[in-house]
């Protein structure tokens, strides 16, 4: 199913947390918002809702949270997907995806900023993807992030900048090299260290103590 305009924009903002998990997303509220009729904001909230990233509540819908067994199931199935766009990529990527991947991530090393370098990062698993030629693993492997970006929310990641900088070359030169089995090897070492990250994190988030208020 194509993505409508309302749709695209409405994702974009969820993912990007201008919503708030404990506010409401109701028609009107965003029909009021956006300036758009109810039909797509109705097609939209739908979805959503497959997608994963949305759930039904008593008043509309909620975004989604995330925890550790998400993140776990999530990354289970991502590690396991991605393995396998990565050795179709290393078997059937084109010079112009390779030089695009290559192009990615030098912006991301030379990124001064640590978020613009994990959002060039991000674009760079998506060329990835894209390299398969697998529609289908491309747009589950899409869905499957927005839903570990919403684990993100309230969570602040170490920078593990250098990590992926080395695991990125590896996973890169295997592709380039059309060796399907190094591909997958590396792109398998580079999610569950990522896979641990985030669970380090909530780690980090649910063991600090609770602030009160004078």
């Amino acid at each position: 199913m194509q993505r409508t305009p309302f749709h695209s924009a409405f994702r974009a903002d969820l993912l990007a947390g201008r919503f708030s998990p404990a506010e409401p997303l109701t028609e009107s509220a965003l029909t009021a918002a956006y300036g758009v009729s109810r039909t797509p904001v109705r097609e939209a909230l739908s979805r959503l809702e497959q997608e994963g990233l949305i759930s039904r509540s008593v008043r509309g819908y909620r975004i989604r949270s995330g925890s550790p067994d998400d993140v776990i199931e999530i990354y289970d199935v991502r590690i396991a997907l991605e393995k396998a766009a990565a050795e179709a990529a290393a078997a059937r990527r084109t010079e112009l995806q390779v030089a695009h991947l290559a192009e990615l991530h030098q912006q991301a090393v030379a990124a001064e900023d640590p978020a613009t370098a994990r959002q060039l990062n991000s674009q760079w698993h998506e060329v990835l993807w894209a390299a398969s030629h697998n529609s289908t693993l491309r747009e589950t492997l899409t869905n499957l992030v927005a839903r570990l970006r919403l684990c993100d929310r309230e969570a602040m990641h170490r920078d593990d900048l250098a990590d992926v900088v080395t695991e990125h070359e590896a996973i890169m030169d295997a592709v380039r090299r059309h060796d399907a089995d190094a591909a997958s090897t590396a792109i398998a070492a580079h999610l569950q260290r990522t896979k641990q990250e985030r669970l380090d994190t909530f780690a980090r988030l649910y063991s600090q103590p609770p602030v009160f208020e004078r």
